[in-house]
């Protein structure tokens, strides 16, 4: 019994071992340049660009823009796969009604899903919903 009982525990610390977060040929920083045109709508919503860095640690990505918690934050972050394709979320707080879709008040919360590629050095991805938005990652 005692045998049996130390084989399984052996099995199942090696379970643990390979369950693991693996590092991932994408870890590391990466700039991001977000740019989102101006809207053609009934508000003739006006365009942005920002920039800020993200992290990449055993293919999870995350970042931020500006201070958390306030108008103009926001949080870049989910898994990239093996093969290089991702699907990440935004999380962001509205700052200035004019670069809003119809024209959201200041502090309002947001959430959207990008579609994302990631090859080597570079990377690429779209906003899903709403407004255009193109993301371009380089290390």
């Amino acid at each position: 019994m005692r045998i049996g009982l130390c084989v399984l525990a052996a099995l199942l610390s090696l379970v643990c071992v390979g369950a693991r977060a693996q590092p991932s040929p994408f870890d590391g920083t990466w700039n991001v340049t977000m740019t989102c045109p101006p809207h053609d709508d009934e508000e003739d919503t006006k365009g942005y660009t920002h920039h800020f860095p993200v992290q990449v640690k055993n293919g999870q990505l995350r970042g931020t823009h500006g201070e958390e918690g306030a108008p103009g934050w926001h949080l870049l972050q989910g898994a990239i796969k093996p093969d290089g394709t991702a699907t990440l979320q935004l999380d962001g707080i509205v700052n200035n009604p004019k670069y809003a879709i119809h024209r959201a008040d200041r502090g309002k919360s947001y959430t959207y899903r990008v579609k994302a590629r990631f090859e080597g050095s570079t990377g690429t991805g779209q906003r899903l919903t709403g407004r255009v938005c193109e993301f371009r990652f380089a290390r």
